[in-house]
């Protein structure tokens, strides 16, 4: 009997397209892939794959938008990072405000950019239908501003799911849906291991994008060390559900912005070599899984 295979993509921006990296080291390897949850640019990567499991085909479709108009429009590169910015979302909401980056903010908004805009681009890159629709089962997973809670989507208007999972708070202004106020599944799942167990996933393939360096914090302000703080926060979270995964996967993104989509190139790389160094461990653990499970089966079937 074989294992069912989840895969747990995390969030983190740009650095969000080593999944795609990671897709095609398991593709080339004929590891199919059962379930798929996502969080963030998780949710967007996964919901692609998702619908159309050809790695060649999705990551043909995310460089075309990244070079194309839609892209363009969203508005990212006004808030691409200097070189001394850390890599954190507050941080960097704080720098814009603070640079008048994004002018005539008033103190009523509740996002920079405007959601039209974030639902055109998923538009643009995920195809319209349900979730249960989707080749593989999919979950996209979102975060409860109210409740604290996650929200995990698994049927519905597949892009209003994938707008949910991946509105950065600050950014894009949260959203109501059947009395909850939702925002990005990064604050409560940044890698939704447990949600694609959910599914039915008995093997977990977890992929974190956070960063893998942290530069020292040089006579730091308070933003600075609420920043840092809140860094920290993610970090320590994304490590706690990874290890609930039979493989964790981290791809040097070393501390890549979140914004730093011209460097696609880079991550998609890192995701590939990551995932291709953690090949014969996975085989390994696969088959062993296998064996188990057919061991479980041979008893009950024998009752």
């Amino acid at each position: 009997m074989k294992p069912k295979i989840g895969l747990a993509l995390g969030s983190g921006g740009a650095r969000g397209l080593a999944h795609l990296g990671v897709l095609k080291a398991l593709e080339e390897e004929h590891i199919a892939v059962d379930y798929i949850a996502g969080s963030s640019m998780g949710a967007v990567v996964g919901a692609m794959y998702a619908q159309n499991p050809d790695i060649n085909t999705v990551t043909q479709k995310f460089v075309q938008f990244l070079n194309g108009e839609d892209y363009k429009t969203l508005g990212l590169k006004l808030l691409l990072p200097s070189n001394d910015q850390p890599p954190s979302f507050l941080s960097h909401f704080a720098q814009v405000i603070a640079k008048r980056i994004i002018v005539n903010i008033a103190q009523s908004r509740t996002g920079i950019i405007k959601t039209e805009r974030l639902t055109s681009a998923i538009v643009s890159l995920v195809d319209d239908g349900d979730i249960r629709d989707t080749k593989i089962p999919f979950a996209a997973v979102a975060t409860d501003l109210n409740s604290g809670q996650t929200t995990v989507f698994t049927e519905g208007n597949i892009q209003e799911a994938v707008v949910y999972s991946a509105s950065i708070p600050g950014f894009v202004a949260p959203h109501n849906f059947d009395g909850k106020l939702l925002t990005d599944g990064a604050v409560t799942a940044p890698v939704p291991v447990f949600e694609v167990r959910q599914l039915g996933a008995n093997f977990i393939i977890a992929v974190n994008v956070g960063i893998n360096t942290i530069k020292p914090l040089d006579n730091p302000n308070i933003i600075d060390i609420l920043t840092r703080s809140d860094t920290l926060r993610g970090i320590v979270q994304a490590k706690l559900q990874m290890q609930h995964a039979d493989i964790q996967i981290h791809p040097d993104v070393k501390d890549a912005h979140w914004n730093e989509f011209d460097r696609y190139e880079e991550f998609m790389q890192a995701g590939w070599e990551a995932t291709h160094a953690q090949i014969p461990l996975i085989k390994r653990k696969l088959e062993k899984s296998a064996g188990f499970f057919n061991r479980v089966f041979t008893l009950i079937t024998r009752r």
